[in-house]
């Protein structure tokens, strides 16, 4: 078996978790460190892109999941430290019992839904949780003109769009008013951000669709993957969101998405 292990370095608790998983997993199992992790353990290691393993055990936040997700390979298992880290499996009680219930194989997967994102017909990059187009200057709102397999949706003045996939439908799409997608459901959500005198509410659509987007004047915009990478476009850009027939692994341990939802989302206690 091969590990990965990634963590926050700038975290010291981060690195004390990495540590002591390192002393837990077996000897014949090859461990990779991702490169900043190791300098500071005093070990080698290997860049994000040069992570290619079995399983990569991520220890942080949701954005640290999906920073590894965009540069490196293999199924991820999330240890959340501080923050909601919706993505994350296990929190910090229960990292001993979840490493050893990983060595003996006591663990199941699911699968999520990756986007692929195109800027002008040419492949600008893959997301798992969402893309989007975003006004380029704070506070100076513009038109987005919205296509759904080349049909005319609407012109929506906002201060941006956003496109999620179910797991990302529970992010920043949920924060911008959008609806939660189970995630067995095999769809896209489209949402606003902060849209002005639109009538147009998030609007679901089919996994096998095309989604465009093209901002509307003369000053620029930002395509935004995960909050991970960014490009700069401007009014002659056109942006194509569809479903990847690539997706992206996640080890399981107990909790069920609903159980997730419940814990981190709703957080309601019925007495």
């Amino acid at each position: 078996m091969k590990i990965g292990i990634i963590a926050r370095v700038n975290c010291s608790s981060c690195v004390r978790i990495a540590r002591r998983i390192i002393e837990i997993i077996p000897s014949d199992w090859e461990i990779i460190l991702e490169g900043k992790l190791a300098r500071t353990l005093n070990r080698k290691g290997s860049s994000f892109r040069d992570i290619k393993v079995d399983i990569i055990i991520v220890i942080g936040g949701d954005g640290t999941i999906l920073r590894t997700a965009q540069m490196s390979e293999g199924r991820i298992l999330g240890i959340n430290v501080g923050g909601l880290g919706f993505l994350s499996e296990i929190e910090i009680g229960d990292i001993e019992e979840s490493v050893y219930n990983l060595i003996h194989g006591k663990y199941g997967e699911y699968r999520v839904m990756k986007l692929e994102i195109y800027i002008n017909d040419v492949l600008f990059g893959k997301s798992v949780n969402d893309v989007v187009i975003h006004t380029g200057k704070i506070s100076k709102i513009r038109k987005f003109s919205v296509y759904i397999d080349d049909k005319f949706i609407e012109n929506t003045s906002a201060d941006g769009v956003i496109v999620a996939t179910p797991i990302g439908s529970t992010s920043y799409s949920y924060s911008a008013g959008g609806p939660i997608l189970i995630p067995s459901l095999k769809a896209m959500v489209i949402s606003y951000i902060a849209p002005f005198g639109s009538r147009l509410r998030p609007i679901v659509c089919s996994d096998k669709s095309k989604i465009s987007i093209k901002a509307i004047g003369k000053h620029d915009s930002l395509v935004i993957l995960d909050g991970q990478r960014q490009k700069v476009i401007n009014e002659n850009d056109r942006v194509d969101i569809k479903v990847s027939v690539e997706q992206l692994t996640f080890i399981e341990m107990k909790d069920s998405f609903f159980e997730r939802l419940r814990r981190k989302l709703i957080k309601d206690v019925v007495n």
